[in-house]
């Protein structure tokens, strides 16, 4: 895998290729939420026939690379103010910031909207309230889906040792050694996506790396697992943010 560039216009589209041995008949290019521009190949495939493939879908890649950019503008910072809208598990809800008399620091999820009960509706104890919120939900929802995912595969032997971990352009990871770490902004996202990543990190328990036998894995175990994937891309900048 390496960097490869073509000129397309005034543009200079910058690449990666990864050869796969499941690919037969021809390239497929991918432009990832972080506008890396990716194509998985048939194994010794030219790179002059590679070259050819990505200028034949250049149009396309800047038009991915335009709305990843249109997301990115729209997606601001939050200002942890009343009026604002946050999610979990794929819904957004209107935030209601309250001064505290009683209830100090407590985040309540009723009638469709945030209530977050902070002295002073101070935006920077606003966000530690949620953050601490999210993160208590995180703990629920993960091992939920833990505990219902993980005896249906054959290669996991229990429930392994997971963490919550903030990351900042990963929703989750394998170390080496089997231990799970998922973000906690993950609970955000629908539970579709939720299964995704963390399926997609109990296969590598059994294929530490992104290997063709890996992918083969994670497809026969979750055949939709593009889909979620893509979902969950065009989610993470308004989730992440």
């Amino acid at each position: 895998m390496g960097d490869y560039q073509v000129s397309y216009g005034d543009d200079t589209l910058v690449f990666s290729v990864s050869y796969r041995e499941h690919l037969a008949d021809k390239a497929r290019i991918h432009v990832e939420p972080d506008r890396r521009i990716v194509v998985d190949a048939p194994p010794h495939t030219p790179m002059k026939e590679i070259k050819q493939a990505v200028l034949k879908r250049a149009r396309w890649i800047r038009n991915q690379l335009a709305r990843l950019d249109a997301v990115h503008r729209h997606a601001l910072e939050r200002q942890h103010v009343s009026g604002e809208t946050h999610w979990y598990l794929g819904k957004r809800y209107l935030l209601k910031v309250r001064d505290a008399k009683v209830d100090s620091g407590a985040v309540k999820l009723r009638r469709g909207r945030f209530d977050v009960f902070v002295p002073g509706r101070d935006p920077a104890s606003v966000r530690e309230a949620l953050d601490d919120w999210y993160r208590a939900k995180a703990l629920k929802v993960f091992g939920r889906r833990l505990a219902y995912l993980c005896p249906n595969l054959s290669w996991v032997k229990g429930i392994p040792e997971w963490r919550l971990r903030p990351m900042q352009k990963q929703w989750g990871s394998c170390s080496p050694n089997g231990r799970l770490s998922l973000n906690p902004m993950l609970v955000k996202a629908p539970r579709l996506c939720i299964d995704y990543v963390i399926i997609h990190e109990l296969c590598h328990l059994k294929h530490h790396n992104h290997s063709d036998a890996y992918y083969a894995l994670l497809t026969r175990r979750l055949p939709d697992w593009q889909e979620r994937k893509q979902r969950l891309d065009d989610l993470a900048e308004r989730i992440l943010r």
